[in-house]
This record gives C-alpha cells, sequence and structure tokens, in this order.
C-alpha cells in the first residue's frame, strides 16, 4: 500500500466530519471516510487521498453487536486504570462497514479508512487505538475542539502524521 503524502478534504467533508463527531461526545464518535487514492509511480509526492464523501456510523462499543468488548476485556484485563467505555474506545457498527463498501463500490470510490473522536484527549492514536488498527493504514482523529489530525500506521508501535488539506469548490 502506497503511503499518501497528504490527504485532502473536499467540499467540506472535513466540516461534516467534525460536526458528527463532536455531536458523539461524551462518546467516542465514528465514521469512513470514503474517496480516491491518487498515486503516481513517478513521484511520490503526487501520492494522495482525496476524501470525497463521510460515512457517519454508530459506535457499538459495549452493546450487544460489538464483536470486540469480550476480546477487549481478556486482553486488558490486568490493566486496572484501564476502564475501556464509549468514552474511550469505539467500534463501527458491522453493518455500516458493509453498507459503506457497497456504496463506494457503486459509487467507482473506494474506503480510504476510518475516522474517530477523542472527546477528552489529545488527537493522537493511544495505545488502544494501535493495539486495534489493521497495519499499515490511516488514521483520523478529532479532539474535543472538531480539530483534525491524520496519522500513518505502520505497525502497534510505530506511526507518523500525515498533512492535511482543505479543498473547496466555493
Amino acid at each position: 500500500m502506497k503511503i499518501p503524502k497528504y490527504i485532502e478534504f473536499h467540499n467540506e467533508t472535513n466540516y461534516v466530519l467534525s460536526r458528527f463527531l463532536k455531536a458523539a461526545e461524551p462518546d467516542e464518535g465514528c465514521a469512513i471516510l470514503i474517496g480516491q487514492k491518487k498515486t503516481s509511480i513517478t513521484d511520490v509526492k503526487k501520492n494522495f487521498w482525496k476524501v470525497m464523501h463521510i460515512w457517519n456510523c454508530r459506535n457499538v462499543w459495549g452493546e450487544p453487536e460489538s464483536f470486540l468488548i469480550d476480546q477487549n476485556i481478556k486482553v486488558f484485563a490486568n490493566q486496572k486504570t484501564l476502564q475501556p467505555s464509549k468514552n474511550t474506545r469505539f467500534e463501527i457498527d458491522a453493518k455500516d462497514h458493509i453498507a459503506s463498501q457497497k456504496w463506494s463500490r457503486e459509487n467507482d470510490l473506494e474506503v480510504l479508512c476510518c475516522a474517530h473522536s477523542h472527546p477528552s484527549s489529545e488527537n493522537k492514536p493511544s495505545k488502544i487505538d494501535l493495539f486495534f488498527h489493521q497495519s499499515p493504514g490511516l488514521m483520523v482523529i478529532s479532539n474535543k475542539d472538531g480539530d483534525l489530525k491524520a496519522w500513518w500506521i505502520k505497525n502497534k508501535f510505530d506511526f507518523h502524521s500525515v498533512k492535511i488539506k482543505f479543498i473547496s469548490l466555493t
């Protein structure tokens, strides 16, 4: 997978994403970013991902539809300070994953990555985010103020920031 040099949010998709994630407070909000991967074989600076649509998702962490809650309890059982809840963890509803993939294919687009919020901490990947992220890949995180940051997650221990550009046709 080619690492994007930057990601572009088109036509106020950044605003839509920030507002949706903020609306989930005090819980973590989550969404899927849909668009196009623009790549160049000859110039790595021309590798970028174009976000064109935000697929709002439901955080099912701890609900009957959750697939991860039992796994999380086992993995983090010996850490008394870690109390995973919707305030500190998210899980996208599997129905949202399937629907967004189907819609993307029907519209000649692709699922780029997931985004989520950290309503009570900085917009940097947490240990839990890194543990459950499918590496390598992109992650976008919003903080309590709605500010977005993008991160390329190489593996469970290595990540770096990815520049964000905002493109508006108006």
